[in-house]
């Protein structure tokens, strides 16, 4: 996904569902990883002195090779191998880490992001 147009209206859509689960002083900044293939790696960095603003990184060919440009712990160094499908989420210290492995424009729309930020702050049953 390298449509950056409908990838803006992703993150606006996710900062707008995460903002009622943050106190008033968390900002959220947005590293994006596009693809020029299937879907883009977001990385979302949450924090008292994080800007809200976006950074846009060179399209990679694939979501295999983006990950590698990425300092994560979900996955060992080889991603060389991993098949990704819909939405991978990981949560690693004040970080969110984001990859949508599909280009279906119901991952990408404002109800993809709202489902992708109930996932993260639901609570356990």
């Amino acid at each position: 996904m390298n449509d950056q147009t409908i990838i803006q209206i992703y993150i606006n859509s996710f900062r707008k569902f995460l903002s009622p689960y943050l106190r008033p002083e968390i900002g959220v900044s947005c590293k994006v990883f596009p693809t020029e293939g299937q879907g883009a790696i977001f990385e979302f960095v949450l924090g008292p002195d994080v800007k809200n603003e976006d950074t846009y990184m060179k399209p990679e060919p694939t979501i295999n090779a983006a990950l590698k440009n990425i300092n994560q712990h979900m996955i060992g160094e080889n991603v060389e191998g991993v098949h990704f499908g819909g939405t991978n989420i990981s949560l690693e210290g004040n970080r969110i880490i984001l990859i949508k492995a599909e280009n279906r424009i119901e991952e990408w729309n404002e109800t993809g992001a709202q489902l992708d930020v109930n996932r993260i702050t639901r609570r356990p049953k």
